[in-house]
């Protein structure tokens, strides 16, 4: 039976399986490795749009007629599932309130459908890997809603792995890594994470404990890009974007500004024509930002990012402070879409000890490391060696049978949810 790795991401979510040579690959879904993480549930309560077919909806807000056709619409697109999800919570659809579960699911199951009959010719898909930041660590509940809805979705086997150790996993199947150390900054749509791991001359591996936060990622890059607009259009059309005072119009949110962000990443700072509602009744002219302006809107979050970057590098000078096997950091290597940015790459540059790496992997990278980690079933036990003492024993075992101290890889690598 069939396995496969799912990066659960607050704005897309990527699978990957491993293929005949050992090596993990993406699974597009109609061309694309991301599918938008999103569902569109109809007033007429008929089957839930799931991915692009959602997004699109988007679209159809924009070229809606009146106010109550746009709201209609709005009514039954659903994201934020990542960032939100809670047992106390639920989702408000047209047909009625549902649970965290119960949506997740029925996401997850599309693309299991999908995978089975595009990817593995009806074979089914039993096993299979979800990601999830650090933050969920301090958020428990959320590591059970993905396991619930994975379970409802139709997987038998459900395991769960940290992003960036799934990150390090993926970049490792890919290349060949000895006697290196390795930063993982993941800069993501929702949140942030980074990890480091050392591998030694037989390509074993010894890893610190992974540092996260859970409210940084490139939505938050859109939404100040967003409020900087707004406030232009409040001073030159004497009305904001959406109809109503204070809400946010998401097709502009997730469309407009999404776009607009990856040009100026880019380096292509234009202005932007925004159709107001209702029925883009009002086209309008927003001037080009300076690049006073854009660095404005990134800084303050990639230094949240570049501030516990500095915490792990920290950290591995306190190990090797320690009089342990010593760690260097030899790769930086980029991953997640916000780590595009080019004022990620310069400030890196600034604190660690060799320039950053962009991998053509980048946006799956997580989701190789997931699939990786369910098709190999002896990475559950393997030989690994005790970080405090050397003696050699297998990762099943939570302390070192030498000197009885917690074996550290096991314990940072793998979750028992």
């Amino acid at each position: 039976m069939a396995k496969i790795g799912i990066d659960f991401g607050s704005s897309f979510t990527t699978m990957s399986y491993v293929n005949s040579q050992g090596l993990a690959v993406p699974i597009r879904v109609y061309g694309k490795e991301k599918i938008p993480t999103m569902l569109y549930f109809p007033e007429d309560g008929g089957e839930a749009l799931v991915g692009e077919a959602a997004y699109n909806k988007y679209q159809d807000c924009m070229d809606a007629e009146d106010q109550d056709a746009v709201d209609t619409i709005l009514g039954g697109i659903i994201t934020g599932l990542k960032h939100d999800m809670s047992y106390d919570g639920y989702v408000a659809t047209p047909g009625g309130n549902k649970s965290y579960v119960e949506v997740i699911a029925i996401f997850l199951s599309y693309l299991k459908g999908y995978a089975e009959e595009y990817e593995f010719s009806g074979e089914k898909i039993t096993d299979v890997c979800m990601t999830y930041p650090v933050s969920f660590d301090w958020q428990p509940e959320k590591k059970r809603i993905l396991q619930e809805a994975a379970h409802e979705a139709g997987f038998s086997e459900v395991r769960l792995l940290k992003e960036p150790v799934a990150a390090l996993m993926g970049y490792e199947n890919r290349h060949d890594i000895k006697n290196e150390g390795v930063l993982i900054y993941d800069f993501g749509g929702g949140t942030f994470d980074v990890a480091y791991m050392m591998f030694d001359y037989m390509g074993q591996q010894q890893m610190l404990p992974p540092i996260g936060d859970g409210e940084c990622g490139g939505q938050n890059i859109d939404l100040a890009l967003y409020e900087n607009w707004n406030q232009k259009i409040q001073r030159e059309k004497h009305r904001q974007i959406s109809m109503y005072d204070d809400e946010v119009f998401l097709p502009i949110l997730k469309s407009n500004c999404v776009k607009q962000k990856e040009k100026m990443s880019n380096g292509m700072f234009g202005p932007e024509y925004l159709p107001l509602p209702p029925a883009a009744s009002v086209l309008a002219r927003v001037k080009a930002l300076s690049r006073q302006e854009w660095d404005g809107i990134v800084e303050p979050w990639v230094d949240k990012t570049i501030a516990k970057t500095r915490q792990m590098l920290n950290a591995v000078e306190e190990h090797n402070s320690e009089g342990a096997m010593k760690f260097s950091v030899d790769k930086v290597i980029l991953i997640g879409g916000s780590s595009r940015l080019p004022m990620v790459y310069e400030k890196l540059k600034q604190i660690c000890p060799v320039a950053p790496t962009h991998v053509p992997e980048v946006d799956v990278a997580v989701a190789n490391g997931a699939a990786i980690f369910i098709s190999k079933d002896e990475i559950r036990e393997e030989t690994c060696f005790c970080i405090h003492c050397g003696n050699k024993l297998t990762n099943k075992y939570r302390f070192c049978t030498n000197c009885g101290k917690p074996n550290f890889r096991y314990n940072h690598c793998f979750d028992d949810v």
